[in-house]
């Protein structure tokens, strides 16, 4: 949906962006702020009455192009509230509450609101769509610079599959050149899934950069210790960011369209899916209960899926369905494929993502002007 375009009541997307150091420093203040004794239960509730008072405002929105619906700013702030305990529990909860209350302004929020789709929600989008290939993926390889690309590719194929047992953990379905002789079941050539995407994995402490405002709200958002986070680079391409599945589900997880929910036994799931249509097929995989483990062992110790990348997916996978950011992006990568003419996936960004998103609006509203 678009709205009046008065530049003195709504914030531009494009126009008022963070910088990368301004969002960790407004992060380093809610964390000192999250020190304090006031109880995480008073924070949610303040919280939600921000974001209700929010929801019946009419500056409430972030501007796209014209072309683009407009993002709901309550929308996005309720979606990451209502999915922080899934996602990082109390910690990620608290935080959540605590970077809400501290806007007490409407353009506070709706920037804090711009800020997470930015940085947070844009990133997951870019790495499952099809600007992580081309010149977009080429950069972010060239940031590892540990492995070629092709070689890193398949020693995580190969440690994964022999850890799943050359089996869709979802499905059941053989990887074709694994099946064992003399079984008559149907085969397909696996998809060797990254839980966490490349285009996320780039990890930096240069804070003038947008991957590190990226991950300051993962660390701040998820369960995933510093260590993890700092080793991310490596931890990419590592079987504790891996799964192997069949190539419907590979393509709906990658789309965060269907995710994992933990069950409250260790290292076992239940395959969920988003609203708006059906994602999962057959349909009877849905719900189906899967449980990690090493099939390769004790031949050797490979790791199992790390639950808190796990939560995490599942947590953005949520919140872009439910604050409307999934289908924002659709739009943006659509209507900005039809101006390049199919050339969406060649637009370098120096493995920066949210330049990336940055340039495509840019584009999209430049085009729309001399329509007009």
């Amino acid at each position: 949906m678009h709205h009046s375009r008065n530049a003195s009541d709504i914030s531009d997307l494009n126009e008022t962006i963070s910088e990368p150091e301004s969002v960790i420093s407004f992060n380093e203040d809610v964390y000192l702020v999250m020190q304090n004794a006031i109880s995480t239960a008073t924070y949610v509730e303040q919280a939600r009455q921000i974001i209700e008072q929010l929801a019946t405002n009419q500056n409430r929105w972030i501007t796209t192009p014209p072309s683009v619906h407009d993002a709901d700013a309550s929308r996005i702030l309720d979606a990451m509230l209502r999915n922080a305990h899934g996602t990082g529990g109390e910690s990620s909860e608290r935080y959540t509450a605590c970077a809400i209350c501290a806007c007490q302004k409407i353009h506070e929020q709706v920037n804090l609101a711009r800020t997470w789709f930015m940085y947070l929600l844009w990133p997951f989008t870019a790495g499952a769509s099809d600007l992580a290939s081309g010149q977009f993926t080429s950069t972010i390889d060239d940031m590892y610079g540990s492995l070629a690309g092709t070689e890193r590719s398949s020693k995580f194929r190969t440690d994964v599959n022999r850890r799943d047992g050359y089996k869709c953990v979802v499905s059941g379905i053989w990887d074709g050149a694994h099946r064992p002789a003399g079984v008559e079941q149907g085969w397909v050539t696996l998809q060797a899934t990254h839980i966490l995407k490349r285009a996320v994995g780039v990890f930096t402490m240069d804070r003038t950069h947008t991957a590190a405002a990226t991950w300051n709200i993962i660390r701040h958002y998820s369960g995933l210790s510093e260590e993890t986070i700092q080793n991310m680079e490596r931890l990419v391409d590592d079987p504790s960011n891996g799964m192997m599945l069949e190539w419907n589900t590979h393509d709906n997880f990658d789309k965060l369209k269907v995710y994992l929910e933990q069950t409250e036994r260790e290292n076992e799931y239940m395959v969920k899916e988003v609203g708006g249509r059906p994602w999962m097929h057959p349909r009877e995989l849905l719900g189906k209960t899967i449980t990690f483990r090493n099939h390769d062992a004790p031949t050797e110790d490979l790791p199992l899926p790390n639950p808190h990348l796990i939560a995490l997916h599942a947590g953005i996978s949520q919140i872009l369905y439910m604050s409307g950011a999934s289908e924002i992006f659709a739009q943006i990568l659509d209507k900005y494929d039809g101006a390049a003419g199919g050339n969406v996936g060649s637009l370098k960004c120096n493995g920066d993502p949210v330049h990336q998103l940055s340039s495509m609006m840019s584009v999209l509203s430049i085009c729309a002007s001399l329509i007009v």
